[in-house]
């Protein structure tokens, strides 16, 4: 076929042996005769490269495989992208598929126009919810480039269009999991025209994905691709890129990625002058709003440990940076205390308390280039990234004190500077201790336990939120102070009784907002089949002497016993 394709379709796969078949056969269906497939096989490990080969045996001359080391989606195309005999260049992800006259009705379009770039609409499958819906690209049938890009409809997507091979000259995807955010609209702006085809003819199965740590924590590339977007950007349609990034980050800001948004302030921010002059986003009532966070400050994405005479625990760094890739991580030690200390300090080192000293050396750098603190016991999540919003931001260790293994403040916030004056005094008291007496002379702060919101952005969470997991859904950063199994938690007995108090509490008053609608109470569910309701009475009974006698409150193994016992498994 070399000489004479005319569209070369290059599918990356991994890990889709259920849904690669249907994407393949769906192309050597098509109507379009010239025409390469390319496999792009990106380290699969179960039956997918097989499947490859076997196209490529029972096809030669039209399949083509590639097998290559997993490195993820944009990789994956930029090896097809190097292979592609065609005119023409196509994309499409291994657990969709196509109509059957797409790439023929591509084709001619962009002959019969000279387009070097032809879309299309996309009906999209919720799998889960067994529901379809199309997603029109343009209300027109003759499209006009500008306009598309202000509407923005379907123009992140790399498979619902077909490219003339030169417009990648000196463009690939990026390394990222957001590449076609970062490339395809900047390339839809490079593009002298563009042809469109009024058809649902790509077919994208949206299904919900389990994604790992690492994976979870990589979605902030989200932030990255708008940057790259922006930068690449022809100048002959900037107010329009502009535009059409403002909308997407709107949607993202406000309902998709919300996690992110201090790091979406930071990108707002860098590009302020062009969204504060942008002509449509000043006409745009709702957008305008993107223009009120141009002044708001965030917690920089560093984080600080300090560790006095002693190696960070395993896994401590891995933690922070598969949950904040990318992010500063800055590591203190003894060599970085200095020939000028306080008197505070000076008392610590000459009794050689280390932990004492951690403080300091953390405090310190806070005070002066602000960021996240973390001692080496804590292990942070991703959603922590909410709380960068905050001017300052601290949390209980127990029922009334504070706790100091994870907070974060501005640079130069008031509260921390007041700390670190403190430290002027001879012998003061520890460190959490000075910070709850300045909090109540100060800021009206309440020993208490709960959350509350003080003055200087000052927010204070409750013990579950930065200390202990209470399995509640609500933690954001856990300290590991003693080695437990996975899914385990040591929790003082007098925070464990109150954290339940407040959840009986509650529960109460749910109860009596129900009772109070009238609503009927719930029928009392039965014993399972195969337990009796003794058996169920017994476990019920052990469960409470563990909640009651522990000194240590382990959570998820009586939940999981429990559990199990209702479905008539093992522990």
């Amino acid at each position: 076929m070399e000489g004479d394709v005319k569209v070369s379709v290059i599918v990356p796969v991994y890990q889709v042996e259920c849904y690669l078949e249907r994407a393949v056969d769906s192309l050597l269906e098509q109507t379009l005769e010239e025409l390469e497939i390319l496999l792009i096989d990106d380290g699969s490990t179960d039956a997918s490269p097989a499947l490859c080969d076997r196209y490529a045996r029972d096809w030669p001359g039209k399949v083509r495989v590639v097998h290559q080391e997993n490195q993820g989606l944009g990789m994956a195309r930029n090896a097809g992208l190097d292979l592609a005999r065609g005119e023409y260049i196509a994309f499409v992800d291994s657990d969709d598929r196509v109509d059957r006259e797409m790439y023929q009705a591509l084709y001619e379009k962009a002959q019969e126009g000279n387009y070097p770039l032809v879309c299309c609409d996309v009906e999209i499958h919720y799998v889960e919810e067994g529901r379809q819906s199309v997603s029109v690209t343009y209300p027109r049938r003759d499209l006009e480039l500008g306009d598309y890009l202000l509407r923005g409809n379907n123009i992140t997507y790399s498979v619902n269009k077909l490219y003339h091979r030169s417009l990648w000259q000196g463009l690939r995807y990026d390394k990222m999991v957001f590449e076609d955010i970062a490339l395809i609209p900047a390339l839809v702006t490079r593009t002298p025209s563009l042809g469109y085809v009024p058809k649902a003819f790509y077919h994208y199965y949206r299904r919900g994905n389990t994604l790992s740590t690492s994976q979870v924590g990589a979605m902030g590339d989200v932030v990255e691709a708008f940057r790259l977007f922006l930068r690449r950007a022809h100048p002959a349609y900037r107010e329009e890129a502009v535009y059409c990034a403002a909308r997407q980050l709107y949607w993202n800001m406000t309902q998709a990625r919300s996690v992110f948004l201090p790091d979406f302030i930071g990108l707002l921010q860098e590009f302020s002058q062009e969204f504060l002059w942008n002509r449509y986003l000043r006409e745009d009532g709702k957008l305008r709003e993107l223009l009120g966070y141009l002044d708001r400050q965030v917690i920089p994405r560093r984080f600080v440990t300090a560790h006095w005479h002693r190696a960070l625990p395993p896994g401590w760094r891995q933690c922070v940076e598969e949950n904040f890739p990318g992010c500063q991580v800055v590591e203190l030690t003894e060599r970085d205390l200095g020939d000028s200390l306080p008197p505070g300090a000076a008392q610590a080192l000459s009794r050689g308390d280390g932990a004492y000293l951690e403080d300091y050396l953390t405090l310190r750098e806070l005070c002066l280039r602000g960021g996240v603190a973390l001692s080496p016991e804590s292990r942070p999540k991703l959603g922590l990234n909410r709380l960068r919003l905050h001017g300052a931001f601290f949390a209980f260790g127990g029922e009334e004190d504070l706790d100091l293994h994870c907070y974060g403040a501005l640079p130069e916030h008031p509260v921390l500077q007041a700390l670190l004056q403190s430290y002027e005094e001879p012998a003061p008291r520890p460190l959490s201790r000075r910070l709850g007496d300045l909090l109540q002379l100060g800021l009206g702060f309440a020993p208490n336990g709960r959350r509350q919101s003080l003055e200087r952005g000052v927010e204070i969470y409750p013990a579950n939120v930065l200390s202990y997991d209470m399995q509640d859904g609500e933690n954001l950063c856990r300290r590991e102070a003693v080695p437990l199994p996975p899914g385990l938690e040591a929790v003082a007995v007098p925070l464990l009784a109150r954290w339940s108090r407040e959840r009986m509490a509650n529960w109460n008053l749910y109860k009596r907002e129900r009772e109070r609608k009238g609503a009927p109470p719930p029928e009392q569910a039965p014993a399972p089949a195969g337990v009796s309701q003794a058996a169920l009475d017994q476990e019920l009974r052990r469960l409470a002497e563990v909640y009651e006698n522990s000194t240590s409150w382990k959570v998820t193994r009586p939940l999981r016993a429990l559990g199990q016992l209702w479905k008539g498994g093992r522990v």
